[in-house]
């Protein structure tokens, strides 16, 4: 065990090996809380299709978890600064398992709404408590966790989704019962140490009141807000517009976002090496730069192995990114507010998704879907020239000073 005011005074906390796999841990739920009613939701629909509304009451099903744990996760992270890790992270454990089982069990569709609210709120505690209990670590691994932690997220996935289709040929009310995986997870989680995550007292007994919204966070809301768009543009648009140009075997269509998402891991896993060598801002450029070239490709070609092969790069500067906004946000905050602007930072980065198809459907009117891709990606594009440019600027005033 390790004392708490490591935690505490910005030295750097040192824990077991369990208490590192328990944050590691909570990384797997987001896949399983936001997304796995996705295969299923036909079979909600057609169930619930008496009910006014019952195709967009399905999506929303789909939807609502996000929106919820974007708004819980600001939330979630002053309560970490507060109290600490743990005592966020099990009840949201507990909740998450009580409001993602409890559709299997509910004949209302406005039940299991409130329910997917509860899921996503719960999911926000679990989380951002695992991300404020990793800023607290020590520099040289808290880096490596960042990464690995988006390698539980993306592994999950690659487990999950097969899972539930299997699940989910015996009705869709058991694919909910996955959720229950996470009880799992309280036991080690329990070992995590009391102070943890705790943001810095004063001698008073308050915590920090630093200001939270400097220059720097407010730019990285606009960098998480655009990795956030960028998640779902391979999943969702790049499956439609290789439709549009006539490719229509789902098994065909598969391979682009399965391939991605393998290279996801793998980059998510490489993080805490290229941090090393290039540190917050060089690594937000480099992905910024690929990814925009990466979305210009696909939106100018109709080559199935091209644009294949720009969705495994998007993808993998997409797991790139992810860690590196937490480690951005949790450089950039004040002290004592590093869970806070990490649990805004994902607030936004996953908020932003719920905008961007309404953007999209604009851009897709002006320009048909490749407009999507060609403006998104001019603007990472733009965004990772801005970002190289400032970084260099910030070196060169280091050497210089």
């Amino acid at each position: 065990m390790v004392p708490e005011h490591a935690a505490q005074n910005g030295e750097g906390a040192t824990i077991s090996g369990a208490g590192l796999a328990a944050l590691l841990t909570c990384g797997l739920f987001i896949t399983i809380g936001l997304f796995s009613p996705g295969l299923v939701l036909p079979q909600i629909e057609r169930e619930f299709s008496t009910v006014p509304n019952a195709p967009l009451l399905a999506e929303l099903v789909g939807t609502l978890a996000s929106f919820a744990f974007a708004l819980g996760a600001p939330v979630a992270g002053a309560l970490v600064a507060r109290h600490g890790c743990r005592k966020i992270i099990l009840p949201g454990l507990v909740g998450f398992a009580l409001f993602g089982a409890a559709p299997a069990l509910l004949s209302d569709i406005w039940l299991i709404l409130a329910c997917r609210v509860g899921i996503g709120l719960s999911l926000a505690g679990i989380f951002t408590g695992a991300l404020g209990g990793i800023g607290a670590l020590r520099p040289e691994l808290r880096a490596r966790m960042f990464g690995w932690f988006s390698v539980a997220g993306g592994g999950s996935a690659i487990l999950l989704f097969p899972l539930i289709g299997a699940i989910g040929h015996h009705g869709w009310r058991p694919a909910f019962l996955v959720n229950l995986i996470t009880l799992l997870a309280v036991p080690l989680v329990a070992m995590l140490p009391g102070g943890l995550g705790l943001a810095p007292r004063s001698p008073g007994g308050e915590t920090g009141r630093a200001g939270l919204l400097n220059p720097a966070l407010l730019g990285l809301l606009v960098l998480a807000a655009l990795t956030g768009m960028g998640m779902v543009v391979a999943p969702v648009y790049a499956p439609l517009y290789l439709a549009a140009n006539g490719v229509t075997d789902t098994a065909t269509l598969s391979i682009p976002v399965t391939l991605g998402s393998v290279g996801a891991v793998i980059a998510s896993a490489l993080y805490g090496r290229a941090h090393h060598r290039l540190g917050v801002g060089g690594i937000s450029a480099l992905t910024l730069v690929l990814m925009g070239l990466a979305m210009l490709t696909v939106g100018s070609t109709e080559r199935f192995a091209t644009i294949t092969a720009a969705v495994i790069v998007e993808s993998a500067m997409i797991a790139l990114m992810a860690p590196n906004v937490n480690a951005a946000a949790l450089a950039c905050s004040p002290p004592g507010r590093g869970a806070q602007a990490m649990g805004l930072a994902n607030g936004v980065m996953f908020g932003s998704q719920l905008a961007f198809p309404f953007i999209a459907a604009w851009l897709r009117g002006l320009a048909g879907l490749a407009g999507v891709f060609i403006a998104f990606g001019a603007v990472l594009l733009a965004a990772g020239v801005l970002a190289a440019t400032r970084t260099g600027a910030n070196r060169r005033s280091s050497a210089l000073a």
